[in-house]
């Protein structure tokens, strides 16, 4: 696996280009999750760089002490971690549009897990110092991390209670549905946003585990699988199999 840490990455020369990325990324993550006004975004995307990585690079290593918040402006990425043999659990699958680095970042504290480009990727980086200073000024960017870090933490309680407590059929079911629209109650094709191999890692499941609960589920009628395309047939079934 190769590896290219954020700081050897060579990042982008701020172009025309890249000012809009930049833009677009950090309107997203302020206005969509903070809530701050234009100038404080304009303030904020002068701090930002970004950099490419290559599907398989390693973005950041377990203990590497992360400069901010990474935001996904195209690909996939995981957050994966390692126990003493190697082994990955992948913690969370990143897309465009979504950040990590949260809580790290603002704490000051090693990474606990290794970050690793699923796809080719654009990321851009959001420095500390910036989002602190954003928080000193707006009192509701301060509330909205607040806001931010708890339905992460609330999230990962979600997925330690699914890895501890819930059957691999469980935590299958509820992933496929967790793919459809909410109240989808009829027939629909959902895609695969990331490899078999990812998904299985994902869900605390061998892949050989994985493929044998996808070909239970379609003996079972409730779904059909064509590579990374899968017809849920049966969708109140499914939602029967994740409770």
């Amino acid at each position: 696996m190769a590896s290219v840490l954020y700081r050897t990455a060579t990042p982008h020369r701020t172009d025309a280009r890249d000012r809009r990325l930049i833009h677009g990324v950090v309107s997203r993550f302020i206005s969509s999750f903070l809530g701050a006004s234009s100038p404080h975004i304009v303030a904020l995307e002068t701090c930002c760089r970004t950099f490419t990585v290559r599907r398989g690079d390693v973005i950041a290593r377990r203990g590497a002490r992360l400069p901010g918040v990474f935001a996904l402006a195209y690909g996939f990425v995981k957050l994966v971690l390692r126990g003493a043999r190697e082994e990955g659990r992948v913690l969370r699958v990143v897309a465009a549009g979504q950040t990590f680095s949260e809580a790290t970042a603002l704490l000051g504290r090693p990474a606990p897990y290794d970050v690793v480009a699923i796809v080719d990727c654009r990321l851009v980086v959001i420095p500390s110092a910036a989002i602190f200073s954003l928080m000193d000024c707006e009192p509701r960017v301060a509330r909205g991390m607040v806001r931010l870090l708890a339905e992460r933490s609330l999230m990962y309680v979600g997925e330690v209670e699914s890895a501890t407590m819930r059957r691999g059929t469980q935590r299958l079911a509820s992933y496929l549905r967790s793919l459809a629209q909410p109240d989808e109650a009829k027939v629909c094709v959902v895609h695969l946003p990331v490899s078999k191999s990812v998904v299985a890692a994902r869900l605390g499941l061998h892949r050989e585990t994985l493929s044998r609960l996808l070909r239970q589920f379609a003996d079972d009628g409730l779904i059909a699988v064509s590579r990374r395309d899968i017809a849920i047939l049966d969708p109140e079934r499914l939602t029967e199999v994740a409770s």
